[in-house]
């Protein structure tokens, strides 16, 4: 319940604003000038929490509408601008925030102004604040995981870490903006969930997470210097914004397939010392191996995106992989973001494609050092042969079983195209 001092001073008030407005219309860029109620109460309690401004324009001006405070500081509603004639009046809702702040308690003056080329037209007004108490949603110690941002999917710089520390209830925005109009919002992390919501937020530290779409198989935003920008808003409209520059390059989805080769196969294997088995695009190659007998294969690998990808090791193809050996007993652990070919085969219990090698030789790969460790990368548009081998030395559950390969994108996918190809039939034979 309003008290009735407050009502009754309201009233008056804005009576006295009406008749005032309306006297001062004749000839007048302006008239119907309304502001009420005079005394709001800006704390989002569903009461007198915002004053309705209307005005109607008959001749094309540039409006003005602001408050002054008893010391004279000025508080900007709108500043020049242009209004063309209408019936209709304009309107706009005051909530006691300016320049995206609560004002303080107090006795304003509201001025509407309307310049046109005979001169200025102005009314004004008296109006209160009081029982604004509401807290203002400032964002503090925002944070990133590097400036400089590569997303390429190679492991590297992949994603930008955002941390927001919000003081009030509010909502919270973060977003990415270039030159260009890219406009991108980046994703809450709560836990392992990437959320995108604008539900209001309890005051506390809050994560963001940024990989540029590149997720969703979206083509990342070009290289160039961009504004990543958060933002808070709470109920009554108070709102605090922090900006930090963000650098993107090396921007690119990276691409690679095995490449068919002439006779039809993707992959050409072999027995030790024997020619490759010819192609077929119909039906899988059967090959018997003795116990022990060692299987040999030969791929071509192509960059067919605009971006390096990153691969590595083992490069060396005559170190065969045991079948009681993989990647890691070798020394070569999965590595996010890097590209292998892998060997898999029927009936395998273990890791999938246990036996890996890197993508071409040291003499095919660009090396960048990075924190003193060479990284091995494919230009793009180059093509590569893999080479490597498996020795069999035990009877696996199923007999013949199948052996395939695959290009893989550690921590990333397995393409349709790049997965099981070429599958060849093994018969193991005690010697």
């Amino acid at each position: 319940m309003i008290p009735l001092a407050k009502r009754l001073a309201s009233g008056v008030i804005a009576l006295a604003a009406l008749m005032t407005a309306c006297q001062s219309a004749g000839g007048s860029p302006l008239s119907n000038v309304r502001v009420e109620p005079l005394v709001i109460s800006p704390n989002a309690d569903g009461t007198d929490d915002l004053a309705r401004i209307t005005y109607r324009v008959h001749t094309p001006a540039r409006i003005s509408i602001y408050l002054t405070s008893a010391d004279g500081a000025r508080f900007d509603l709108r500043r020049d601008v242009e209004r063309p004639p209408s019936p209709a009046p304009y309107e706009i809702l005051f909530n006691g925030v300016a320049s995206g702040r609560l004002m303080a308690n107090g006795d304003y003056t509201w001025h509407i102004e309307a310049a046109t080329g005979a001169g200025v037209t102005s009314f004004s007004g008296p109006l209160r604040i009081e029982g604004a108490d509401m807290p203002f949603p400032k964002i503090e110690d925002f944070t990133l995981s590097s400036p400089i941002f590569t997303p390429n999917r190679d492991g590297i710089d992949d994603r930008v870490y955002i941390n927001v520390y919000l003081t009030a209830r509010a909502r919270l925005n973060v977003y990415v903006v270039g030159d260009n109009g890219f406009r991108y919002e980046v994703q809450r992390r709560e836990g392992l969930q990437l959320v995108s919501d604008s539900a209001e937020l309890a005051p506390g530290r809050y994560n963001y997470d940024y990989d540029g779409g590149i997720d969703l198989g979206a083509d990342p935003p070009p290289n160039g210097v961009y504004t990543l920008i958060a933002q808070s808003q709470d109920a009554i409209g108070q709102s605090d914004t922090v900006t930090a520059t963000l650098t993107i390059t090396q921007s690119g989805r990276p691409n690679a397939e095995i490449v068919v080769q002439p006779d039809g196969s993707g992959v050409q294997w072999a027995r030790a010392n024997a020619p490759a088995l010819p192609g077929s695009p119909t039906q899988a190659q059967r090959i018997t191996l003795g116990i022990s007998e060692t299987l040999h294969f030969t791929m071509a690998v192509r960059n067919t995106g605009l971006v390096p990808i990153r691969t590595a090791g083992p490069f060396d193809p005559d170190d065969c992989y045991r079948m009681d050996e993989n990647r890691y007993t070798k020394g070569f652990p999965q590595e996010p973001g890097v590209f292998r070919v892998g060997v898999d085969y029927e009936t395998n219990t273990g890791s999938d494609h246990p036996w890996r090698w890197g993508v071409g030789s040291l003499d095919d790969l660009d090396i960048v050092m990075r924190d003193g460790q060479p990284l091995y990368y494919l230009a793009p548009d180059r093509q590569v042969l893999v080479r490597g081998c498996i020795q069999f030395t035990r009877v696996p559950v199923r007999n013949p079983f199948y052996v395939w390969a695959s290009l893989i994108h550690e921590d990333v996918e397995i393409t349709a195209i790049n997965n099981r190809v070429s599958p060849v039939l093994i018969q193991l034979v005690e010697p």
